[in-house]
């Protein structure tokens, strides 16, 4: 054996096995090193033991967030939107479930409450599918977290126990509670310039037929006369929403005007606090000139057809069927309050049209003109007459062209209401229609 080259590799491996543990050295004492060695950025001292890994970055919005009003809501199903506050009227367009309206005003008519809406489609929808955003405690107000708060001086209530006072509401989405405390139940709400009448009060509270409301949000200071009160408001307009206070209704009407603007005030300088559409119905609590207070503020009349006076479309006519309904207003859905009968002598003072169907108004209430044959003149004296021939058609109008609704016989006796000269001819009106005055003989 070569001990001499054993030796040689000994030597070798025994010399790289030195440089290995040399380097692991380094190698150790260099990590050390870096591990203790204190950072040159501040210490912030923060427990991050719950911070994300990563960072989010916040994106800003691109557009401004909606903010929902309180006299907004969310459509709960398909509707229809009408014309006018009616189930017989014209449709005008659907609403989808899940639509964002904006309620511009209410109307109960029969017992369905209706809300007007100018988006996306104009006309009228039944509130009984509308979700209105004020339905929870989170949609009304009871203290200055109303936005509107600010743009009206809170009136202070009187700590008293006076009955029957007269108020208007100054904030959108009053709560009205069960109890007069903020802990009361909510059992509803009012909208500003509702008219409310202040049965009591109690620590600042004031109980309405409805129930509690913050009475620094009720104004009962009211006017009289034509006086203007100025409230103060951010705008400095003149307001007077209250009026008189008075809940007396002193004159109805329909809006005629597109759109009429609402206003705090009996002024165009006044704040301006909901629209009305054309046809809307109004009841005129108070006139101060040519403006009338409604429950929901301030309206130019010159805009405003009130019933019983005589408008642009007078006429005069003879109504055409038995049993022709009375109505309210201007539409099927409201009451009647009375009928006239075929062959009855009608001076209409004012007329509407909505859709297809026009109304009149009369003396008496509103009917519809689709059964009143109008011809410009008064009623004469109603005559007795015999007919002098057999089977004399009695006609639906004035004239050959129109329908036969019936015949009668030689020595008939009947009653003339009316006589119309139609070219040649002599028409008289009967309680059962037209005929020919030709056949028939006329007494003195």
């Amino acid at each position: 054996m070569n001990f001499s080259n054993t030796y040689g590799l000994r030597k070798a491996l025994s010399l790289l096995l030195t440089v290995l543990m040399i380097a692991a050295v380094f190698a150790g004492c260099k990590k050390e090193t870096t591990e203790t060695e204190p950072s040159t950025a501040p210490s912030l001292n923060l427990d991050l033991s719950d911070t994300p890994t990563t960072v989010e970055t916040t994106v800003p919005p691109t557009t401004e967030p909606i903010v929902y009003d309180d006299d907004m809501g969310t459509v709960t199903n398909q509707i229809t939107v009408r014309v006018i506050p009616s189930k017989d009227a014209n449709p005008t367009g659907t609403l989808d479930a899940g639509s964002i309206v904006r309620i511009l005003q209410q109307q109960t008519i029969a017992g369905v409450t209706w809300g007007n809406i100018s988006e996306p489609v104009s006309g009228w929808i039944c509130m009984d599918y509308v979700k209105m955003f004020n339905a929870s405690s989170e949609g009304a107000v009871e203290s200055e977290t109303d936005p509107n708060a600010a743009e009206s001086t809170p009136t202070q209530p009187a700590e008293t126990d006076t009955q029957n006072t007269k108020g208007v509401v100054t904030a959108n989405g009053l709560n009205i509670r069960d109890d007069a405390s903020a802990a009361g139940k909510i059992v509803g709400s009012y909208s500003k310039g509702d008219v409310v009448t202040i049965l009591e009060t109690k620590n600042g509270w004031g109980r309405t037929s409805k129930g509690w409301i913050k009475m620094e949000y009720v104004n009962t200071t009211g006017t009289t006369g034509n006086t203007n009160t100025n409230t103060s408001t951010n705008t400095g307009s003149t307001t007077n929403t209250s009026g008189n206070g008075s809940t007396t209704v002193v004159a109805k009407g329909i809006v005629t005007a597109s759109e009429l603007n609402i206003r705090s005030g009996a002024s165009t300088d006044s704040e301006r606090v909901g629209i009305l559409t054309y046809g809307n119905r109004v009841e005129i609590l108070e006139k101060s000139g040519d403006w009338g207070r409604t429950s929901k503020g301030w309206i130019s009349l010159n805009y405003v057809y009130q019933d019983g006076t005589t408008g642009s479309k007078s006429a005069k006519g003879i109504v055409t069927v038995d049993g022709l309904r009375i109505r309210s207003g201007p539409g099927t859905n409201y009451e009647s309050v009375g009928s006239y009968n075929s062959g009855d002598r009608v001076k209409v003072l004012e007329q509407f049209t909505y859709g297809d169907t026009t109304w009149g108004c009369t003396d008496k209430g509103w009917i519809s003109m689709s059964y009143v044959y109008v011809d410009g003149t008064d009623i004469g004296k109603t005559v007795e007459g015999t007919v002098t021939t057999d089977n004399l058609n009695i006609r639906s109008g004035p004239g050959t062209g129109y329908d036969s609704v019936g015949t009668l016989n030689t020595d008939e006796v009947i009653q003339v209401l009316y006589q119309l000269q139609v070219g040649d001819t002599t028409w008289g009106c009967t309680s059962k229609g037209w005929v020919s005055l030709k056949y028939v003989e006329l007494s003195e």
